[in-house]
């Protein structure tokens, strides 16, 4: 059963002006995205260890607004996801773009880490990053971002209506132990890690680079 956290009824040129804006993004995702991604099909030695995390990312941003804008376009439109919509898309919309969502926090992460490695660590070792590491970071991002994406389905956490109705996603509302140990565990594991992690490795390449352009300099 879905989790109907719907809290107000917005007026209706709110949901119109919601529904294009709404649109617009959809159509600069697949248009920004659809481009960047064809330049790598079109030149796929520019595909390497170090540009592997932003082609992931670009995809998942393609297959994001793909998947996850048209739903919520006509339920903007139509004035809430139920006119049109049935309950199982409002959770399969919800979870696809959590998914997609984890996922390029994670791949972010994972760029934070091997422009780390290039500019602050590497110098130092001299080691390259090898390709199995590559590969076995961007399964591990895929796999937790589906276990918490697959949660709520299995009762850790909820997914529902979010306040206006025309859109889908976490069960933010929910007071229930397991609920609000899920909102707090994706808190942590989603945001604060990855945020937390992505500063500490810029602030030490910020200081590499202003290090050795002051050597330069002098």
């Amino acid at each position: 059963m879905l989790n109907l956290t719907s809290a107000f009824d917005s007026p209706r040129w709110i949901e119109i002006t919601s529904g294009l804006w709404i649109l617009l993004l959809f159509a600069l995702g697949i248009a920004l995205n659809g481009l960047t991604m064809g330049v790598y099909v079109k030149y796929p030695k520019m595909v390497n260890v170090t540009s592997f995390f932003t082609v992931a990312i670009i995809t998942n941003g393609l297959l994001s607004s793909a998947l996850g804008y048209i739903p919520v376009i006509i339920a903007e439109f139509s004035g809430h996801w139920l006119v049109h919509m049935s309950e199982d898309s409002c959770i399969a919309e919800a979870l696809i773009v959590y998914y997609f969502g984890c996922s390029s926090m994670f791949l972010h992460v994972c760029i934070a880490y091997i422009r780390y490695q290039g500019i602050v660590a590497l110098p130092i070792s001299n080691a390259p990053v090898e390709k199995w590491r590559v590969a076995l970071a961007f399964g591990a991002c895929q796999l937790l971002s589906l276990v918490l994406a697959v949660s709520p389905l299995l009762g850790l956490g909820a997914y529902g209506l979010e306040a206006h109705g025309t859109s889908c996603g976490l069960a933010w509302n929910d007071r229930s132990r397991a609920g609000l140990g899920y909102l707090i565990l994706i808190g942590t594991v989603c945001y604060v890690f990855p945020v937390t992690f992505m500063c500490v490795c810029y602030v030490q390449i910020v200081k590499t680079v202003s290090a050795g352009l002051c050597t330069l300099i002098l």
